[in-house]
């Protein structure tokens, strides 16, 4: 096989395959972010679902990158979405404060579905993932104001009492660990804008 990204599926019950657990932290511990060991592990070359390599653009890569990142970003949305119910549903803050909120999300929620529909149409190319990054840093701006502001709203005292507010809020901010981070992939959206192919490395 050819130097570069591939992808196989193989059953957990395969011998060699052993799960460790890896996750340390109380925040999102339901993702079961597990550590896989593989020990002599044989695997047929045709099981192999060839990537592409790192430095280039790859059709497959791109939609897997594409559902990922749409499916993330709707995901911390709907927890910022908790945060802004609690204030609405408490009346808590004032018209503007609970306007600006739900501005906040319905514009990013608004922002994916857009990427959903084009995928829905057949949009899944270079493109299309560059939009979805976009979006989703986008998104993501607006989840961390959002879910500020909603917990200064509720105020100090919801914050110690409420287990919910405390973990809703430490989990929003989540978002930015995952693949691709804005800081590293900053330069090749850069230049994508500028007219190259988007690669992720």
């Amino acid at each position: 096989m050819d130097a570069g990204l591939a992808a196989v599926i193989i059953p957990a019950s395969h011998p060699g395959i052993e799960r460790r657990p890896f996750w340390q932290t109380p925040i999102l511990a339901g993702a079961e972010s597990d550590e896989v060991v593989l020990r002599d592990v044989s695997v047929p070359e045709e099981d192999f679902q060839p990537l592409g390599g790192a430095g280039r653009s790859d059709a497959v890569q791109d939609v897997g990158f594409l559902w990922f990142e749409l499916l993330i970003t709707a995901s911390y949305l709907g927890i910022a979405s908790a945060l802004v119910e609690r204030v609405l549903t408490s009346s808590r803050g004032g018209p503007t404060e609970r306007v600006s909120l739900a501005a906040e999300l319905e514009g990013a929620m608004s922002a994916l579905e857009g990427i959903a529909r084009a995928m829905i149409a057949g949009e899944r190319g270079n493109d299309q993932l560059a939009r979805v990054i976009l979006v989703r840093y986008a998104a993501h701006a607006a989840i961390d104001r959002a879910s500020s502001l909603a917990v200064e709203l509720l105020g100090g005292m919801s914050f110690i009492q409420s287990p919910e507010v405390a973990y809703s809020f430490a989990a929003t901010r989540r978002l930015s660990l995952h693949p691709p981070p804005r800081l590293a992939s900053s330069k090749r959206l850069d230049m994508y804008l500028l007219g190259d192919p988007l690669v992720l490395d």
